[in-house]
């Protein structure tokens, strides 16, 4: 089986619905946007969503997508996860339905609360607000204190979503890396981290807005951006380094070489969206496991927009209830 290892912000995630703006207004949240905000405003957010229906899932990119690649390959791979989570009941929560999934926790405790996503849908957009919490206390020491993080990573075949000390740790034992850009506002509030994520990974997921917000802060146009990109790495994959620029319903367009390819969005009827939360991770999720599965990248593709199709008929990142037979 192939081994993945990821690194991310362990989130709980809570998902309303609503009829009007008055929740996006107050908070000054965009429809269709993301936004990380402070303890206090969120602890405000979960007040006034007290009335509204709940539905509490598994967040945080980097755990929905392990979690979709484990749905999709029926659990045959090992999946790992490292971040920091509170001392705290969502904390348990959180290792309970990552493990139910079948990814295995590393969760580091810390002494802030449990990271929280709060995902206000309103018809077929969602935006989201996070309180990132205990998982922005992840530190180097932490990891490597970790009694298996070395073996671990050393025998993984993908590393996905990792600080900077493990892309550099990576690249030295020449491990396969995958990065995400995970929200266009990450440009702004992590510049040079962004950038230099995006140079040295082997395969860069992200939506094109955020390949935009990307192409903006280094001062070129989009095209340039991912002719750069795919030129300036030693290749790891048989592929070659890869750019995958996700569209909404439009369209997936994967960068290789020289190549460039583009392929169609499965279709889907507007009644039959419940919550487009975590499309990009299932995608992101799909895309991986076709390469787990030595899988073409149109292939890789097909899975991903397969899994993203399945997701947003669920309330958040939540896992179907069938059992896919797409790769195995």
């Amino acid at each position: 089986m192939k081994t993945i290892v990821a690194f991310g912000n362990p989130l709980l995630d809570t998902t309303v619905f609503v009829d009007d703006n008055l929740l996006l207004n107050k908070y000054n949240l965009k429809e269709d946007g993301q936004k990380e905000i402070t303890k206090e405003e969120m602890q405000r957010i979960c007040k006034d969503i007290s009335s509204y229906n709940q539905h509490q899932s598994a967040g945080g990119c980097a755990q929905n997508s392990l979690r979709v690649l484990q749905w999709l390959l029926k659990k045959q791979c090992n999946a790992f996860i490292f971040g920091s989570v509170g001392k705290d009941n969502d904390a348990v929560t959180l290792k309970n339905l990552l493990e139910k999934d079948g990814v295995q926790t590393r969760y580091i405790e810390q002494n802030l609360p449990t990271g929280k996503t709060v995902a206000i849908v309103k018809g077929p957009y969602r935006s989201l607000a996070a309180y990132i919490g205990a998982a922005e206390q992840l530190s180097i020491s932490d990891l490597l204190a970790s009694p298996d993080f070395n073996t671990l990573v050393l025998q993984s075949d993908f590393v996905y979503r990792q600080p900077k000390y493990i892309l550099d740790f990576c690249n030295e034992n020449n491990k396969k890396i995958i990065y995400n850009i995970s929200g266009d506002y990450v440009c702004d509030i992590c510049p040079d981290g962004v950038k230099y994520f995006a140079e040295n990974a082997d395969i860069v997921f992200g939506n094109k807005r955020e390949f935009e917000a990307l192409a903006k802060l280094m001062s070129l146009s989009l095209n340039e951006l991912t002719k750069n990109l795919v030129g300036n790495k030693k290749y790891k994959l048989e592929y070659g380094k890869i750019i995958v620029i996700t569209d909404g319903s439009k369209m997936v367009t994967c960068i290789e070489k020289e190549k460039i390819e583009n392929f169609d969005v499965l279709p889907i009827e507007k009644n039959d969206i419940r919550d487009t939360t975590g499309a990009g991770d299932a995608f992101t999720g799909g895309f991986i496991a076709g390469l787990c599965m030595n899988k073409s990248i149109k292939e890789c593709a097909q899975v991903g927009c397969y899994a993203a199709y399945h997701i947003i008929k669920q309330i958040g990142c939540t896992l179907p209830d069938f059992v896919s037979d797409i790769l195995i």
